[in-house]
């Protein structure tokens, strides 16, 4: 029955229906208010505050399940000391004093759920006891000019494989004070890593680097891997160009994933094509990493990312065909990001998903004020508005 219907049947003295009638306002307040709590995404700060024992910031934060434990690679992670509190209000410069910057990292925790998801203990890979990269530089490459990130990955039976991206830093004469150097990526490649049948988390890890599987001048793929079927679907994006920065997909055979010529693109006609010229942009105001996933909760694959503009954004879909007519629908506003006179061109970035439970997806964007991912929980009330198809 509905409040319509309701009305209709009422009896018509005045009395009866004035208190109907502030009954039903009252109720009406109160459903409005349950549905806004309901669908409201939460923040619930800076996530895995336990890696602060190890390292003062990181970029990327990417989980990758391996049966019983969570395996997390990070971008470019800052080592140091602590002379301040970390919290979200504060800045990097408030809290930190930096002696070095590594390219990427790794840890390990338990499998994420509702109730440990904030609280997580973060185990990192280690050399000679201080946090180490897990993808290596080769001989006669410079760390002081090229950057490997690692992005997603997957296991493979009892072989791990991570994307990863090999970033050349460029000489600038004309950079302003507080500008990012400029930055060319120069493809992207495939670590791997055989897990010994005794491995234990402690143990050493030994990431190997294999193929080389886009180029420079072509979109990065390996953001977020997604296995479905005989296929895994991996999620990219192109460079940003005139205010513009697109998202592409792909997908190869489980069996070819470090055989270049076995990727297929999603194009204009929702096709996989094997040529990547003819690849299809969407959304074009992506920041930053953003996560591709299908959803067993909600039945259908959901995306999100960080907009240009700041934004968490996201798409709920039943399958790509209907990625064609969809636009990103805003999930979360993150608030202002604090004036730094040193570093004055912050912004937002690389939001994405890291688990899904029952109540709901658990999300991270990165404070690059602090150099930290921020913990978003959003219930699937809010994203269901999209997942109409």
């Amino acid at each position: 029955m509905h409040i319509h219907d309701i009305i209709m049947i009422m009896p018509v003295k005045n009395k009866t229906k004035k208190f109907f009638f502030s009954f039903l306002a009252l109720w009406l307040l109160i459903a409005s208010f349950s549905c806004d709590q309901g669908a409201r995404v939460e923040n619930l700060g800076i996530f895995g505050l336990s890696r602060k024992r190890s390292v003062l910031g990181q970029d990327g934060c990417t989980p990758v399940p391996l049966g019983k434990i969570m395996m997390w690679t990070f971008g470019d992670t800052i080592l140091g000391t602590w002379k301040g509190e970390l919290s979200v209000s504060s800045t990097f410069e408030d809290s930190a004093v930096m002696n070095g910057m590594i390219s990427n990292s790794l840890a390990f925790t338990e499998i994420p759920d509702d109730d440990t998801i904030k609280n997580l203990q973060f185990r990192f890979y280690k050399n000679n006891g201080r946090v180490a990269q897990f993808i290596k530089y080769s001989p006669g490459e410079d760390p002081r000019i090229w950057r490997l990130w690692p992005a997603d990955g997957i296991r493979l039976g009892s072989t791990v494989y991570v994307y990863y991206y090999m970033v050349l830093i460029e000489k600038s004469t004309n950079r302003k004070s507080g500008e990012l150097p400029p930055m060319r990526i120069m493809g992207t490649g495939i670590a791997e890593w055989k897990i010994p049948p005794s491995w234990k988390t402690g143990d050493p890890v030994d990431f190997r680097r294999t193929v080389k599987i886009f180029s420079g001048d072509e979109p990065i793929f390996g953001d977020c891997v997604e296995k479905q079927g005989d296929y895994l679907y991996i999620i990219g994006r192109g460079s940003p160009h005139n205010g513009r920065a697109p998202a592409f997909i792909a997908r190869v055979r489980i069996s070819e994933i470090k055989n270049r010529r076995a990727y297929n693109f999603l194009d204009m006609k929702n096709r996989w094509s094997s040529e990547i010229g003819s690849a299809r942009p969407f959304f074009n105001d992506v920041a930053g990493e953003l996560s591709l996933s299908y959803n067993e909760y909600l039945k259908k694959y959901v995306i999100i990312y960080c907009s240009l503009k700041g934004a968490i954004k996201y798409a709920a879909f039943n399958n790509f065909a209907f990625l064609k007519s969809e636009e990103a629908k805003d999930l979360y506003a993150p608030p202002p990001l604090p004036r730094i006179e040193s570093r004055p061109h912050l912004f937002y970035y690389s939001g994405k998903e890291i688990r899904r439970t029952q109540k709901g997806i658990y999300a991270i964007y990165i404070n690059p004020a602090i150099y930290q991912p921020i913990l978003l929980k959003v219930p699937y009330t809010a994203v269901t508005e999209s997942a109409k198809f």
